[in-house]
């Protein structure tokens, strides 16, 4: 992901600001003790990670059967481009276990739009509502990133299309307005519909981080800048914000990793140390951190 990349992040500050006070009213009491994590990286068809987290001679086709070995989730950018056809998805589904969990983004042809109740929009995400439905357990949560410009003129638009979507799946949603993305008011409508909002970490555009939890599930897209010493802090600044959403009730933590495209297997070490600091973290949980098949050792 090339949004807010940074060749240099020295001067950048990475403190994220602690929020107004009713960000606390959108987590609901927690109704199950059992915590949920899915981290992972934001690519599986990726020769880079040959040699790291494939063996070094796996063939291309059984790539994602390899990173189902290793990570239990996989951001599928793929999908903004449109609907996969029924076998693609069916071979996908039956590449990796049960408790793996794909996190689909939304076609940009239903959410980068003027309207989203058109009816062709509707029509649309009512194919990719019946095509991801095949997925089961394994579809996770879809992530929808709406127009960079999105305010709240267009609340009640947002309010009654996210009322389209079946409660039988998880979604959030994106908004990379940071004069809206943290409002009461986008929480409200989020919150209303069971539906959690994505918070991406990147170097260059800091105004819109937040801490912001609108449902029982927190959702990062974190983007790296080459395994730097900042990379680390701010994962394990992410890890301790876990535990806080815990203990308010949050059970289901995502965390999807991206890294410089010179370097995209960092994102699998940027994912593997993040599992490690909860399994420090989270003592009680069964964590299971990916296998290193080269000698490399970034941390």
């Amino acid at each position: 992901m090339k949004y807010g990349y940074l060749d240099d992040v020295t001067n950048v500050d990475f403190l994220i600001p602690e929020g107004p006070p009713y960000l606390k009213d959108f987590i609901p009491s927690p109704q199950l003790e059992k915590l949920e994590f899915y981290i992972g990286s934001s690519v599986w068809a990726d020769k880079d990670f040959k040699g790291h987290f494939y063996p070094e001679k796996t063939a291309q086709k059984n790539f994602l059967l390899e990173y189902g070995k290793q990570f239990n989730t996989v951001e599928v950018n793929a999908t903004r481009y449109g609907t996969p056809k029924a076998a693609t998805l069916e071979t996908w589904k039956n590449s990796v276990p049960n408790h793996f969990r794909f996190s689909f983004k939304m076609p940009q042809i239903i959410s980068v739009r003027k309207n989203l109740l058109d009816k062709d929009v509707l029509g649309r995400l009512e194919e990719f509502v019946i095509a991801i439905d095949k997925m089961g357990p394994k579809a996770g949560t879809t992530f929808i990133l709406l127009q960079n410009n999105f305010n709240e003129s267009r609340l009640e638009e947002l309010n009654t299309f996210l009322s389209h979507l079946p409660i039988e799946q998880q979604y959030a949603v994106e908004i990379r307005n940071p004069e809206f993305n943290q409002s009461k008011e986008f929480a409200e409508v989020l919150f209303k519909n069971n539906v959690a909002n994505v918070i991406t970490d990147t170097a260059g555009e800091r105004e819109v981080v937040s801490k912001l939890v609108t449902n029982n599930t927190a959702f990062i897209r974190f983007v790296g800048n080459g395994l730097v010493e900042s990379d680390y802090k701010r994962i394990d600044f992410w890890v301790n914000q876990f535990k806080i959403w815990q203990e308010q009730g949050v059970r289901k933590f995502y965390c999807l990793h991206h890294q410089p495209n010179q370097n995209r297997r960092f994102a699998g070490y940027s994912a593997t140390y993040m599992l490690k600091k909860i399994k420090e973290t989270f003592k009680n949980q069964n964590i299971k951190i990916p296998h290193n098949y080269s000698s490399t050792n970034l941390f």
